[in-house]
């Protein structure tokens, strides 16, 4: 009886040790994205981005040993005192102030430990409220002396780092009586008579700057609150990013990556119900290699990466294109630049889009990031320099419905071109060119033609003065989109065009693409949706996992064992973690036993061995169990992070 009693708490814990294996993920991948949560207070957009790109897990062991080398402060020692001090800190952080991206948890792994705290916690006037005082750091323009407060507000939650000049004293009050909010000036009194440091503190970052005559007036408070946060950024001397963008073996460790200048632009459209998100980059400079036979050659890497809200990578790819060039070409490719042209499905959401170029032949490249609003108030819309008829059995870059648009993505115009564009829209659109510079009458765009929700645009540029412009487009009276524009008083030449397309079958697979970005996305009940568009024949291989992993998230366990347990569904790791998972949540033991027997083939781990424990035990199988659980006690190490 006592066995039996403690089965079902077994099985949980069991439940709860498989949760952690995978639905999705490879452990390498959860490994690598747990290391960079771990050294999120200081790796740079420049490195998460070039590490968004490495596709081997050498790749992102190289780069790990690269990230600490570049930052150690002392590299003829055998210990990096850089490393061992931020994980001190971390540690520090995540133990007594709340974790590290706390705002006191970040500070201090960012500047180390305070001269001096006052803790003002408990007291009758001012909510629970914390001075760090910093001294004499000389640190890449920070001041020598700085005082931060950390509070409370309402003494609720955690600390918050308190910025002077943009926040009113009063936010450091305990609540006054019947809700009152006193003057600032009242404010720094009442907390000056009990605690004048504090209250010296709530005026400026920088003492030198309070004045007690004008509180809450701005200063530079903000600004050096933004040059700490940006020390990462700021103080990484130099880069080691070159040995990630260049030829294998043909560029040593020690040589730095060269960050170069470039231009990119983002549209969105829609072709068969899907929106694709069109995306262009042009490096300022691509530079080559010269082969025996005179010809010059680059290999270039063009990678798009959307993130979520919550810092959810939904979509990413890349492309490459190996240029070899004649002398001819390679002159005109240097002298007009070129742009790569791509596009993706991309599902309903506010993203953060990163865009990467990488000339993998001279290490050179540029990144490029913004923000993409995707909603039904977000009209597909495109504007360019030209807009010409093109083929309706191809998915093509920056086009709707046959109608292509020529764009550069400097978007620099002359005054003989015309702007030209598309948008998709049930009711016919306003749009107009506004000057940026000077007041001057809007340019009313006349020339709108269209039928079937997509309009057409042009405005001839003739009668344009030279300056900065927006084109306002407006929908019923709303504006929906704004695009910025120069008109120049010369002619320019245009970039050469590299850009990927695909046939017109590409849309049959595209709900498995889009149903893929909403399970990313922790939006399993729209995936579903999208999978149950996809054609039967294209429910294979490589589709079953994703699929039942949204079915998982779901907890319909029983489809998930009807769709990957045919002996026709490979057992990868992926399949065979769900498996086990969806048999251990219908009890199915034996089934489960199984999957994770196969699971340890692919790493024997603590966890797949206690989960076997549990299983074996709760099936009676005692002596099996015991060997599971003793195998698991060998197998345990102390945490610790990837490799150094």
């Amino acid at each position: 009886m006592a066995s039996r009693a403690r089965s079902p708490a077994l099985l949980a814990a069991a439940l709860s040790l498989v949760s952690l294996l995978a639905p999705a993920q490879n452990p390498s991948s959860a490994l690598w994205k747990a290391w960079l949560d771990e050294v999120e207070p200081i790796i740079t957009r420049t490195e998460r981005t070039v590490f968004q790109t490495l596709r081997t897990d050498d790749e992102r062991q190289q780069f790990q040993t690269l990230f600490w080398k570049a930052r150690d402060t002392t590299p003829g020692t055998p210990e990096n005192e850089f490393k061992t001090e931020y994980y001190a800190r971390r540690d520090y952080a995540e133990r007594r102030l709340g974790g590290a991206r706390t705002d006191r948890g970040r500070i201090y792994i960012v500047l180390g430990k305070p001269a001096e705290v006052q803790s003002y916690a408990g007291l009758e006037k001012v909510v629970d409220c914390e001075l760090w005082v910093y001294r004499g750091e000389g640190r890449a323009g920070l001041p020598p002396l700085m005082d931060l407060v950390f509070y409370r507000p309402g003494d609720f939650g955690e600390y918050k780092l308190y910025d002077p000049g943009a926040q009113p004293v009063a936010d450091l009050l305990a609540s006054p009586p019947a809700g009152r909010v006193p003057s600032p000036q009242a404010a720094y009194r009442t907390i000056a008579a009990s605690y004048p440091e504090l209250a010296q503190a709530s005026l400026a970052v920088i003492p030198d700057e309070a004045d007690s005559n004008f509180p809450s007036a701005p200063n530079s408070s903000g600004q050096t609150i933004g040059l700490i946060f940006s020390l990462p950024e700021r103080e990484l001397k130099g880069s080691y990013l070159r040995r990630f963008t260049a030829p294998e073996g043909a560029v040593d460790v020690e040589e730095s990556a060269e960050q170069i200048s470039g231009q990119a632009a983002i549209f969105l459209t829609e072709n068969g119900g899907v929106i694709f998100l069109n995306y262009a980059l042009m490096p300022d400079r691509i530079s080559t290699a010269r082969t025996p036979d005179g010809l010059e050659t680059a290999h270039l890497v063009f990678d798009l990466r959307l993130e979520d809200g919550a810092g959810r990578t939904i979509f990413q790819q890349d492309h490459e294109i190996r240029l070899r060039l004649d002398a001819a070409k390679a002159e005109a490719v240097r002298r007009q630049k070129l742009v790569f042209n791509d596009l993706a499905p991309v599902i309903e959401g506010t993203f953060r889009a990163y865009l990467t170029y990488i000339n993998r032949t001279s290490g050179e490249f540029f990144t490029d990031e913004r923000e993409v609003a995707v909603s039904a108030d977000v009209p597909p819309f495109l504007a360019g320099y030209q807009t010409k008829e093109t083929a309706k059995d191809a998915v093509v870059p920056f086009s709707q419905n046959g109608i292509k648009v020529l764009l550069d993505p400097r978007s620099i115009y002359s005054r003989q071109d015309s702007l030209e564009g598309t948008l998709r829209s049930d009711a016919p659109p306003e749009l107009a060119l506004l000057d940026r510079e000077k007041a001057a009458p809007a340019i009313a765009v006349r020339d709108v033609t269209g039928s079937d929700g997509l309009f057409r645009f042009r405005l001839p540029l003739a009668d344009v003065a030279p300056g900065r412009y927006d084109l306002l487009v407006k929908c019923d009276g709303r504006e929906v989109a704004r695009h910025g524009l120069y008109v120049l008083s010369f002619a320019v030449e245009r970039p050469i065009v590299f850009e990927r397309t695909e046939p017109l079958s590409y849309l049959a697979s595209l709900p498995f693409a889009v149903g893929q970005e909403y399970l990313n996305a922790g939006r399993p009940d729209l995936a579903l949706e999208w999978f149950g568009r996809l054609p039967a024949a294209l429910q294979t291989g490589a589709a079953l996992p994703v699929i039942a992993r949204a079915h998982y998230l779901r907890k319909d366990y029983a489809r998930v064992i009807e769709l990957l347990a045919p002996d026709t569904v490979e057992k990868t790791f992926v399949v065979l973690t769900l498996l086990g998972n969806a048999s251990l949540e219908v009890k199915d033991l034996r089934r489960a036993a199984a999957c994770f027997e196969q699971i340890r083939k692919f790493g024997d781990t603590a966890e797949a061995n206690n989960t076997l424990g549990a299983i074996y035990f709760s099936l009676g199988e005692k002596d099996k169990a015991q060997t599971y659980w003793e195998r698991a006690k060998r197998l345990i190490r102390p945490p610790e992070p990837p490799q150094k």
